[in-house]
């Protein structure tokens, strides 16, 4: 997703907001950065295989996408692993800061993965592995959404609002993965046995979105006040009826939540860690109205009215 992508930087503000404690241990501090190193190494490995796969595919060579396939796989899958052990071990706020820094970045790669998994589900070579690996990695980033929601309580007061943002940017920030599943079984062109576990995988990958929307609305307070209002609104409306929705709104959704966050300080870049201006940056987009408690004009006005009209037509 092109907002949450950017929000990988997020890390960096949180070890800003956040500094080891001079009573921590050295051996604490120590652990804990050969934790998040050996993540980082792991989505490197994995964003490098991911492109190969993508290149590999559109020439057709099977025995290399085969290969990169499974190297993207299992470096996304020991980066989760060692994010998700260092959370568990976390006994500290500090800790609890990296687990959520080493946790963002092995879920933006489980991101990346799983759009260029449904991406190419219905193109080219090894269509049966790559249909076979979708669930997984849908599994693999609603475990990550899991354990950044745990550490929500666990993390600085100063750092709930951004990791919250993480969370809701990477669980709802957008439905690129719905939408191509959709576009692959609208084809007609996959073969049955294919075209059955791409059928399962797009009504897991739409009830994983409607499931981050129920856990956005349980922090929602945690979230800045001025995303608070426009979020609850969407939310409220799409919440318990995501399956129903057709993909091409889903996506028109979510990415009204993409755009919401992208104008943060934090997600979208706009300002150091520490000295947002939310209002001066806000004010545009929420046409005027950054108080937390109204859509306003702008755009964010514009697209809900659109949203409204759409989905007052699917409620009748």
């Amino acid at each position: 997703m092109s907002q949450f992508r950017r929000s990988v930087a997020v890390v960096a503000t949180i070890a800003a907001v956040v500094a080891v404690p001079a009573t921590a241990s050295a051996k604490t501090s120590s652990v804990s950065k050969t934790s998040v190193a050996a993540v980082q190494t792991n989505v490197a490995n994995a964003t490098t295989a991911t492109k190969r796969l993508k290149r590999y595919v559109r020439l057709g060579d099977t025995a290399r996408a085969q290969r990169q396939l499974k190297l993207a796989r299992s470096q996304s899958a020991a980066a989760s692993r060692t994010a998700r052990r260092l959370a568990n071990a976390a006994d500290t706020q500090s800790e609890a800061a990296a687990a959520a820094g080493a946790l963002t970045i092995a879920g933006s790669q489980y991101d990346s993965l799983l759009e260029t998994l449904t991406a190419l589900v219905d193109d080219g070579p090894v269509q049966t592995q790559i249909a076979g690996s979708i669930q997984p990695t849908i599994a693999g980033k609603a475990q990550i959404i899991a354990f950044l929601t745990n550490l929500l309580d666990e993390v600085p007061a100063s750092v709930q609002p951004i990791l919250a943002e993480i969370i809701a940017a990477l669980g709802a920030g957008d439905a690129d993965e719905v939408v191509n599943l959709d576009n692959a079984l609208d084809t007609g062109g996959l073969p049955a046995a294919i075209s059955s576990i791409v059928s399962e995988c797009l009504a897991m990958a739409t009830a994983a979105i409607e499931s981050a929307m129920a856990m956005i609305q349980s922090f929602l307070p945690m979230l800045p006040g001025d995303v608070q209002g426009p979020l609850g609104g969407i939310l409220s409306q799409v919440t318990g009826m995501v399956g129903s929705i057709v993909p091409a709104v889903l996506d028109m959704v979510t990415g009204l939540i993409d755009g919401i966050l992208g104008g943060l300080p934090i997600i979208g870049g706009g300002s150091e860690a520490g000295t947002p201006d939310a209002g001066g940056l806000l004010g545009g987009l929420f046409g005027g109205d950054t108080g937390g408690g109204g859509i306003g004009g702008g755009i964010i006005g514009t697209v809900m009215n659109l949203v409204n009209s759409v989905l007052g037509g699917i409620l009748g």
